[in-house]
């Protein structure tokens, strides 16, 4: 399961809207203090990322949740996104080849083969765009018990 750490925004009908930020790599990089890419992610909003999570925990607005989505459908998704449309292009510059094809034909049958790689992949996405085993899901709200709690002394 890979998991996020997020807040949620808006509760619906059993599902939540889950701001979270995407981590890179940059956290466990020994150069991060010191380079200028990890300096702008960390004030940047382009790392901001809104989801519809599953909310099997009745959570409230405010409230800082784990989403979690499988690797297999992580793992299905991006190959009908990559490895379809790149499996078009291949093959439409392999095919003219076949029949002794010139490279024109190669190449327009490779640009053929990627749209229709693409296409196929688009029409994959708007066929399970409903299908809840894409969707995130809410798996536990974050504890507050490990964290060091605000004293205001007057």
């Amino acid at each position: 399961m890979i998991e996020e750490t997020g807040q949620v925004l808006s509760v619906e009908d059993g599902f939540a809207d889950v701001e979270t930020i995407r981590t890179s790599s940059c956290t466990a990089c020994r150069a991060r203090h010191g380079c200028g890419h990890h300096a702008i992610a960390q004030v940047s909003s382009a790392n901001r990322m809104r989801m519809k999570a599953i909310d099997p925990l009745a959570v409230e607005v405010g409230q800082r949740v784990v989403v979690g989505i499988p690797e297999d459908t992580l793992l299905q998704a991006s190959v009908w996104m990559y490895m379809i449309p790149l499996l078009g292009l291949v093959l439409g510059a392999v095919f003219p080849s076949l029949w002794s094809g010139g490279s024109e034909i190669a190449v327009l049958f490779s640009v053929v083969g990627f749209a229709g790689g693409l296409l196929l992949a688009k029409r994959k996405s708007q066929h399970e765009m409903n299908n809840l085993d894409y969707y995130p899901k809410i798996l536990r709200i974050e504890s507050l018990e490990n964290r060091i709690p605000l004293v205001v002394t007057p």
